[in-house]
């Protein structure tokens, strides 16, 4: 189990990395079970917690990672290659601890980093909750939806909104809930992908929230209480290159899959390979050009806004807008690349539990769940053409 991650960012890298690689044959064997139970299967959950992989956004103060962008994004990948799932609920349980790490007031960390301990957790992001003002804290009620991984959460962390907010405080905060508190629907297990991720609602009803369970992560200026650089990307900035990593880790995947068809295989009634097939040679080069252009672009521009953030410059609207474009487009492209990779595999990806026809479903799925992408879209195009940009896109 790892208990201290290195200062310096490769070593940190190469670490995490590792620790992807140390995991990865529990991860693919784990897949099929997520997906047949609804959650994610035990054995990944205490295999991703064990490697660290749920404190790989949490601020170094606290004990996590604080991986800087890229390194995140390559973790997120390979995880996603080995079982998508696993990629998935790490995006969004590391994401979940990381924010109550960054932005919880001392008295609420002790709440829930008790005697150093590092939860798990899950974050909806919508603001489906309501909540108004009562003594030291709030009345709240909501349902939250796509909580993946709430499941194996310790703490659940959903948007509010506060009703009663006075003029210039902010109208929307985060509420910090222990999952006990939740009430739990089973409502997850019949959609068609990201099954295994057991993003089910939760809700609560006229529930008492302390004030210092609720935390404001500003959509435009965030005010980290602790952590480094990368804690100052605005939320859709935040999260937006994790979505584009899991999908290129998961179209990767299908490829490869592929591939092994291609060359080991030969169709009943077909009397070539798929290698001796021309058609195919020319998908397998362009699907595999558009994964690694993607990709490139994605490190390339979260590079550049970590060196902006870490000169002390916050992200403006058109950066918002950009880097959620490239993340939608890798999504994209990761969403065509696994489609016409189960076209190929024909017969052999048909029948379940076959990775590729898994990777299909999870995959569109996921390109559902990245929402606004047509906004981002816009947005890019507004700020190519030299016209204000809407920076929430």
């Amino acid at each position: 189990m790892i208990k201290n991650f290195p200062q310096d960012r490769a070593s940190k890298r190469k670490m995490l990395l590792d620790g992807v690689a140390s995991i990865a044959d529990t991860l693919k064997a784990s897949g099929p079970k997520s997906e047949e139970l609804g959650t994610l299967a035990p054995e990944a959950v205490s295999a991703l917690r064990d490697a660290g992989m749920f404190r790989l956004k949490l601020c170094a103060e606290m004990g996590g990672a604080e991986a800087d962008p890229v390194t995140e994004m390559l973790v997120l990948e390979n995880l996603a290659y080995n079982d998508l799932t696993s990629g998935w609920c790490t995006m969004v349980g590391a994401t979940a601890i990381a924010s109550l790490g960054t932005f919880l007031t001392p008295s609420a960390l002790a709440k829930v980093f008790q005697n150093g301990s590092i939860p798990t957790a899950s974050i909806s992001f919508f603001p489906a909750g309501r909540a108004k003002r009562e003594g030291n804290g709030y009345r709240l009620s909501g349902r939250w939806r796509f909580n993946s991984g709430i499941r194996h959460a310790e703490w659940v962390v959903g948007g509010t909104v506060i009703e009663d907010a006075e003029p210039g405080q902010p109208p929307v905060m985060f509420s910090a809930i222990p999952a006990k508190d939740v009430t739990l629907y089973d409502n997850w297990g019949g959609v068609t992908g990201l099954r295994g991720t057991g993003s089910c609602d939760c809700s609560v009803e006229n529930y008492f929230l302390p004030e210092d369970q609720g935390f404001v992560w500003d959509l435009l200026k965030p005010a980290p209480v602790r952590g480094g650089a990368s804690y100052l990307l605005p939320p859709f900035a935040y999260v937006a290159k994790e979505h584009g990593s899991v999908a290129i880790g998961g179209a990767r995947r299908a490829l490869d899959e592929l591939i092994t068809i291609a060359t080991t295989t030969r169709g009943t009634f077909r009397a070539s390979k798929l290698d001796e097939r021309q058609v195919v040679h020319r998908f397998i080069a362009e699907a595999d050009l558009k994964l690694r252009s993607a990709r490139a672009l994605m490190h390339e521009r979260y590079e550049a806004l970590y060196e902006k953030v870490n000169a002390g410059h916050l992200p403006d609207g058109a950066d918002i807008a950009d880097v959620r474009a490239i993340c939608v487009y890798a999504t994209d492209a990761a969403i065509s690349v696994a489609t016409m990779a189960y076209h190929f595999a024909g017969n052999t990806g048909l029948h379940h539990p076959n990775v590729i026809g898994r990777l299909l479903r999870d995959l569109n799925t996921a390109g559902i769940h990245q929402v606004m992408s047509d906004t981002a879209y816009e947005n890019h195009g507004k700020f190519r053409l030299g016209l204000p940009a809407d920076p929430l896109a």
